[in-house]
């Protein structure tokens, strides 16, 4: 959540509305897991799991595939519920020269979308 809060600062434009609901999804999607552990340890199948959590979660709710996927891996013998590490890039940057980037940029023009300040301040590493 601190990276939100510094993107919600930096940007004020129309993008920083999809940060938050990516950041909302991301929440949904382990409470989601949560549940889907829950009916695997009382014995509901992943068919009703998903029914429920469609009753539950509406438009929201996750694919029929990912809650036969977690069935599978509790199955097999996973306790978490958390996502698997990803490869690649790590899922910050965030550092306090960066952080001086962002402001120098945004402060050079302040109606800049959050894209362009990635962007800009991407040119800089």
């Amino acid at each position: 959540m601190v990276a939100f809060a510094q993107l919600a600062v930096v940007g004020r434009g129309s993008n920083t509305s999809v940060y938050v609901i990516a950041i909302f999804t991301m929440c949904e999607s382990t409470k989601q897991r949560i549940c889907i552990k829950f009916s695997f340890k009382i014995g509901k199948t992943a068919t009703e799991t998903y029914q429920l959590l469609q009753q539950a979660y509406g438009e929201d709710a996750v694919g029929c595939t990912q809650v036969f996927d977690w069935f599978r891996r509790f199955n097999e013998g996973r306790t978490s519920v958390g996502s698997d590490p990803h490869s690649g890039r790590p899922s910050t940057s965030r550092n306090e020269e960066i952080i001086a980037k962002v402001r120098t940029v945004v402060h050079n023009n302040r109606i800049l979308t959050v894209r362009e300040i990635a962007d800009d301040c991407a040119t800089f590493a």
